[in-house]
């Protein structure tokens, strides 16, 4: 009996280490990826929302490494914990509504490339609406979790894992899915629509295959990760659980995004411009708003 204990214990030490070892991989990704848009932003250009959408994959991974350095069996101050609880439930919205603000302002643009141009340069309010829409059903649920805890102070503890704190109810849980998924299928509903102008104007985008071929990989890649959301939110949706498995198949997500939006040409432009001197984009990958249909190489995000 004793044997099988520490058996588990170890799981459990070994799973924790694991979970934030991913959620580390992204936060520090996330942060790469952002720095690198700043600072070399004349080489890898990017849209406000893929900035903020990296901006939310930070907060995210960030959320859940509060008790990283915290030994197992050791309850934390509880308003942090509290804050941890609240955080960790509201993020899951803030970083599915960066993701469909990104796929929207990936719409927009497509739409006017593959029309009569226009020339009309996006808004600004439809970017501060693509940069602040996220935050708003993140900051209800994040209001909403608080305001659970600290109506019954008891809800808040660590579980057994340690990994992070919860509420001890399965309602902000279920919330949270709920408008998870609800703004995954919304998003997959219009990556499909993307999909059907990219079919319907094909001829177009032959004239550049290459960038053809790279726009069909990123929006398949985002279709994909919209498509685990969703799954992840119906699971936890259907069957409650804070288990150390479940919890590194969540922490696989912002690893996810990461490598999806890092392996382009324009970012490894950017890092070898370090060493070789560089004052123009180099590669197909930038995501910014484009003059002619001669641009297509410049649309994907």
């Amino acid at each position: 009996m004793t044997h099988e204990l520490v058996l588990r214990e170890s799981v459990e030490v070994v799973r924790r280490n694991v979970f934030y070892g991913l959620q580390m991989a992204g936060l520090v990704g996330a942060i790469i990826l952002l720095l690198t848009a700043v600072i070399w932003h004349k080489i890898a250009r990017r849209h406000a929302s893929w900035l903020n959408f990296m901006i939310t994959w930070i907060i995210s991974c960030s959320s859940y490494l509060f008790l990283m350095r915290e030994p197992l069996g050791r309850q934390p101050d509880h308003n942090l914990c509290l804050f941890q609880a609240a955080l960790t439930y509201s993020v899951p919205s803030l970083t599915s509504g960066a993701t469909i603000a990104l796929v929207v302002h990936i719409y927009t643009t497509l739409s006017s490339l593959l029309t009569v141009p226009t020339n009309r340069p996006q808004t600004s309010w439809a970017t501060a609406a693509l940069v602040i829409g996220p935050y708003i059903p993140a900051w209800a649920m994040f209001a909403f979790a608080l305001r659970l805890g600290l109506g019954e102070p008891s809800l808040v503890n660590r579980p057994d894992d340690g990994t992070y704190c919860t509420l001890n109810t399965n309602l902000p849980g279920r919330v949270s899915a709920v408008i998870v998924a609800t703004i995954m299928i919304l998003c997959l509903a219009t990556e499909l629509v993307i999909f059907w102008n990219l079919r319907r104007t094909w001829a177009t985008l032959q004239k550049d295959s290459q960038s053809a071929v790279a726009i069909i990989i990123r929006v398949l890649a985002f279709t994909l990760v919209g498509m685990l959301s969703i799954i992840l939110s119906l699971i936890f949706l259907a069957i409650p659980s804070d288990g150390g498995a479940f919890n590194i198949v969540i922490a696989l997500v912002p690893v996810s995004s990461v490598l999806i939006f890092g392996t382009q040409k324009d970012i490894f432009a950017a890092w070898t411009s370090v060493f070789r001197s560089r004052d123009r984009a180099h590669g197909d990958d930038t995501f910014t708003r484009v003059e002619s249909r001669q641009s297509v190489n410049r649309l994907v995000v």
